[in-house]
């Protein structure tokens, strides 16, 4: 398998480059009004000049095929609450947590990188991190650094709409779950039949909690297409069509889940958010409420959102809370200030202890990258800290430096990333952090 290696550089002054423009385009072939199915994967979507118009649902667009057809997947990611039941996360009554400025209008332009490997279209050649972002189906990027705004741009969304995180979820799950370890509430250790009855010997029930944190647990439900359980789990989940199978929801077909012998030399993690599930279900166990009112009231309450979030549901209102959160850029980026100041919320209240952080950032947990980590439902390499999602989406936070990258996006690829998108997402969110530091930008902390 091909690796992916780069080379990334500014000006040796460590100025901005200013003469770095994206190679010409021809006007865009996106229109909002012209959505539809069959449609092969495109890149730079939002990159050329497009027209206005009225973005209306496709009248293609089923549960069966909004999240396989990428261009209809599209309109869902902007409009989940459209497409799939979904349950309100109220922002509350406190004020709105307003972000400092520090912008640098042309960041984006004046960063360069070359990448190499695993099928990049433009392999070995010098790009800005703006022509790397387009290709990468770019919709919104903001950068924050101690609170203030370093760069915001929406080339394929309006900035007041919500978008799918996709797996970003995970995130509140390692939030969540630090909250509970600080408190003392939980204890990782455990197995989870010690919190789930209902899984006692069944296939998730002898795995400890770690494990399952980790995805470091070997179950018949792969995150994968060609997987048929995984489909089942899917549609379990509320995101398919009911087929009838599971009149009890999510969780009727996680008690199902048979578990498999672990390989004998598992290196990289075993991804599936059949996992997330298992720790969103143990979560409401320990607390006695449902997870989306508990997240609601000791996280977003905290972080002054602009505006409510939403999550997907089944038919019995079990979020998916590894896979269905929904929010705008900024909102996200807020919550993202929680993972920057080691767990504590813009409105000042600790969420979870700085000793939760330290064990995410420890270099614990199996390869999910070449060099970043999976523990505790997110990806960490040194103090880097990130969790992405479906089509594009990030969230990576430098605990040490305070920086913020969150991305939303639209690949159109039928599995929503390809082998070097990824990577190449992160990398972006490391160079612009190197960048900021050396240039002492935004260095005050608030």
């Amino acid at each position: 398998m091909a690796t992916l290696t780069v080379a990334m550089s500014v000006l040796c002054s460590g100025q901005i480059r200013t003469d770095t423009t994206l190679e010409p385009h021809s006007k865009s072939s996106w229109r909002w009004d012209s959505i539809h199915a069959g449609k092969p994967p495109v890149y730079n979507l939002f990159s050329g000049e497009y027209p206005a118009a009225m973005f209306c649902r496709p009248g293609e667009l089923t549960l069966d095929n909004w999240f396989w057809e990428g261009h209809l997947r599209t309109y869902a990611l902007m409009n989940l609450d459209d497409v799939l039941r979904c349950t309100e996360i109220r922002r509350g009554h406190e004020p709105v947590y307003m972000f400092g400025n520090a912008r640098i209008p042309d960041l984006l332009d004046g960063l360069t990188i070359t990448l190499s490997g695993e099928g990049f279209p433009k392999e070995d050649t010098l790009i800005s991190l703006r022509e790397l972002f387009s290709w990468m189906n770019g919709q919104a990027i903001i950068v924050v650094r101690h609170g203030k705004i370093v760069y915001e741009e929406y080339t394929g969304m309006d900035p007041g709409q919500r978008h799918h995180w996709m797996s970003v979820s995970k995130s509140t799950l390692n939030m969540m779950l630090g909250k509970l370890v600080t408190e003392g509430k939980i204890d990782l250790s455990r197995k989870v039949q010690d919190y789930i009855p209902e899984l006692k010997d069944k296939g998730y029930g002898l795995f400890k909690v770690q494990e399952i944190a980790d995805m470091d647990a070997d179950v018949n439900c792969p995150e994968s297409e060609k997987n048929a359980n995984w489909w089942e789990f899917c549609r379990a989940l509320g995101w398919f069509n009911d087929n009838g199978k599971w009149p009890g929801g999510a969780r009727q077909i996680l008690t199902t889940i048979e578990r498999l012998e672990k390989p004998a030399e598992a290196k990289g993690v075993r991804y599936t958010s059949a996992n997330s599930q298992v720790i969103a279900w143990i979560i409401e166990n320990i607390t006695g409420e449902p997870i989306t009112e508990y997240f609601e009231k000791n996280i977003w309450w905290h972080i002054g959102a602009i505006a409510n979030a939403a999550v997907t549901v089944d038919k019995h209102g079990v979020p998916f809370a590894g896979g269905g959160y929904t929010s705008t850029l900024r909102d996200l980026a807020r919550y993202g200030e929680i993972w920057a100041n080691n767990g504590l919320s813009p409105d000042g209240t600790r969420i979870f202890s700085t000793a939760w952080m330290k064990e995410n950032t420890s270099g614990k947990g199996l390869l999910i990258f070449r060099d970043y980590r999976y523990h505790n439902q997110s990806y960490s390499k040194g103090t880097y800290i990130a969790h992405q999602g479906h089509s594009g989406q990030m969230l990576w936070v430098n605990t040490a430096s305070g920086t913020i990258v969150a991305c939303f996006g639209s690949l159109t690829y039928p599995g929503g990333i390809n082998k070097w998108s990824a990577r190449a997402q992160l990398l972006m969110a490391e160079k612009i952090d190197q960048y900021l530091q050396k240039r002492g930008i935004a260095e005050q902390k608030r």
